[in-house]
């Protein structure tokens, strides 16, 4: 609406945030002066990873590895505890296994960056 009028007059945003810890805002407000009406547009915000936890769209980081989805036996062809880059890739794995990977742990991170197999 602003460009297709040419432009807005007075033009404030308030953006308000729930704590001082977050960097999330709560909400936006914008005032602004169109075509000699003046408008307030209000809009609520939400914590991404809160809606997205909630919706069981987050990844779960566990290392829980009684799970069959999180099975080590699968994937540890030789049964010795560890799992070399080769073991993962016949796995299925797609390289680098990043340290926030319930595979890393059993993984020889030579270089200690966080990343096998990069």
């Amino acid at each position: 609406m602003i460009r297709s009028a040419g432009g807005a007059n007075n033009f404030e945003a308030i953006i308000t945030y729930p704590d001082s810890q977050t960097q999330i805002p709560s909400s936006y407000q914008y005032t602004y002066t169109l075509l000699g009406e003046v408008i307030v547009d209000v809009f609520e915000n939400v914590n991404p990873d809160e809606v997205n936890n909630s919706q069981g769209l987050t990844d779960n980081k566990s290392t829980d590895t009684s799970s069959e989805e999180n099975d080590i036996s699968s994937v540890d062809t030789n049964g010795n505890g560890q799992v070399t880059i080769k073991e993962a890739k016949a796995a299925g794995f797609s390289m680098p296994i990043l340290s926030d990977h319930w595979l890393y742990q059993y993984m020889d991170d030579r270089d200690g960056d966080g990343m096998v197999g990069e």
